[in-house]
């Protein structure tokens, strides 16, 4: 089964515990969206998509709507989505690193300007 996971969002907020969201697709038949990445002290991990219930006490609880039944099913998706945001991760730092070189070679063009001809 081909597991591809794309990163729909990545949170800008360094508080919360929800880093990502992201969806996947089985083998190009089948997407499921709502999977986020999370991190904690212990670590990253993906969660799966929930719809929100009150117990018998009131009490909100979250209850999974998709879940991978299998073990290696499970790690699939889990690798799948972490490489996915790894990756944009990747390159959100490469683009802030070449606007940071462009922004260099601005001001190196500022501080040699071209010699006016005089003809």
């Amino acid at each position: 089964m081909k597991v591809k996971a794309t990163i729909n969002r990545i949170t800008d907020k360094p508080e919360s515990t929800v880093k990502a969201y992201a969806s996947v697709s089985f083998d190009g038949a089948f997407a499921v969206h709502g999977i986020k990445v999370c991190e904690n002290e212990k670590g990253r991990f993906v969660s799966m998509p929930s719809m929100p219930y009150k117990d018998r006490n009131g009490e909100t609880k979250y209850s999974d709507t998709f879940h991978p039944i299998s073990k290696g099913a499970r790690e699939a998706l889990n690798q799948s989505v972490l490489n996915a945001y790894d990756f944009e991760l990747q390159q959100i730092q490469a683009t802030e690193i070449e606007i940071d070189r462009s922004q260099e070679e601005a001001e190196e063009i500022e501080e040699y300007p071209e010699p006016e001809l005089g003809m």
